[in-house]
């Protein structure tokens, strides 16, 4: 584990981004996509649902460990994932969130920008504040749409989605990867969804990780008891609960003055947790 381990964060430190084989077994992968096209055939039906990226030739679904935690939560819990990420940010990390992506045929109205996922531009891996892994459920081709990257932006520091289109001016390279790989990528590198020519199903899990001291996108700490009595201790950090702000206590005129907990410390009660 530790020369793979190793491995990842040499090839993230030079190119950006990392594939990694075989992590998950072709039996796991087809019951991951039998949880999701049943999501995804609920949200079809749910009138509220707003599917925003489908007329541009993705779907997307959103927060798949609050939607079915006993089957996607274990995802989150890779040791190979766990122990990069530790390696990476040297420091305590939270989910992001995590959602499944399928390229579908569209000819008219493919409109996928060239962006990086990070708030911060950074010019330096020691730096990296986001990191997005994902999870190959089919084989990625260039056929059927698979994520273009551009090598080597991790380090230039620009926020390429504010830039002009003549700016995008780097070879890209079609990060092709067989069922049950896994492909890291730094939150700063530049890449853009592909275009599906064939319309063969390329789902994917996206889990995007960042520092515990950034905002996430998903407040999974409202997760609500139920789902709290199944978390681990990995589980919780990864949540974000050994990390919630600190509530300034009116009473006494004071707070709690750390905002990072040991997760052993946190109470098992879900409500005494967020009353921190």
């Amino acid at each position: 584990m530790k020369k793979k381990i190793s491995f990842i964060i040499n090839q993230l430190n030079k190119f950006g981004y990392c594939i990694i084989e075989n992590v998950l077994k072709q039996e796991e992968c087809f019951d991951y996509l039998e949880s999701i096209k049943k999501l995804n055939k609920s949200l079809n039906k749910n009138k509220h649902h707003n599917d925003e990226l489908k007329e541009f030739g993705q779907v997307i679904i959103r927060d798949l460990v609050l939607r079915d935690p006993k089957t996607f939560l274990k995802l989150i819990d890779k040791k190979i994932i766990n122990q990069s990420l530790a390696n990476i940010f040297n420091d305590k990390f939270i989910l992001d969130n995590c959602m499944a992506s399928n390229s579908i045929k569209k000819t008219k109205n493919y409109k996928a920008l060239v962006h990086i996922d990070s708030h911060l531009a950074t010019s330096q891996f020691d730096n990296t504040s986001d990191v997005v892994v994902l999870f190959c459920l089919d084989n990625f081709t260039k056929e059927n749409g698979c994520t273009k990257i551009w090598p080597g932006t991790h380090l230039s520091g620009i926020r390429i989605q504010n830039q002009k289109k003549k700016k995008v001016k780097k070879k890209f390279k079609y990060v092709e990867a067989k069922r049950g790989s896994i492909v890291f990528f730094l939150g700063q590198t530049w890449h853009q969804i592909g275009r599906n020519q064939n319309a063969l199903s390329r789902w994917g899990i996206l889990c995007h990780f960042k520092r515990w001291w950034i905002k996430p996108s998903t407040d999974f700490t409202k997760c609500g008891p139920k789902i709290f009595k199944m978390l681990n201790d990995n589980q919780k950090e990864l949540f974000g609960f050994n990390s919630i702000s600190p509530k300034f206590n009116f009473k006494k005129k004071n707070r709690k003055l750390k905002t990072l907990r040991k997760i052993e410390n946190l109470s098992k009660n879900y409500f005494k947790v967020l009353t921190y």
